[in-house]
């Protein structure tokens, strides 16, 4: 996909390289649309893996290159 594509608000989900496109691997992230700029997709993932150090933060906000996301349906 490309960065014209995204928009603040759109759910996303990050599939990364070595899950080859397949969005069901178990390390793909959904997630919600913050920011597009001229390079990445800042997205804020779901905290529910508790992927996070601390653990007190409601998501985890990442940029993203725009060919690791996939648009879900609302």
């Amino acid at each position: 996909m490309e960065l014209e594509d995204f928009k603040h608000g759109m759910k996303v989900r990050y599939i990364p390289t070595h899950a080859e496109g397949d969005e069901k691997h178990r390390d793909c992230e959904d997630g919600i649309v913050s920011y597009v700029n001229d390079y990445c997709v800042f997205v804020k993932y779901d905290n529910a893996a508790c992927k996070m150090v601390t653990g007190d933060e409601p998501y985890t906000a990442n940029a993203t290159r725009p060919e690791d996301l996939i648009i879900k349906e609302n």
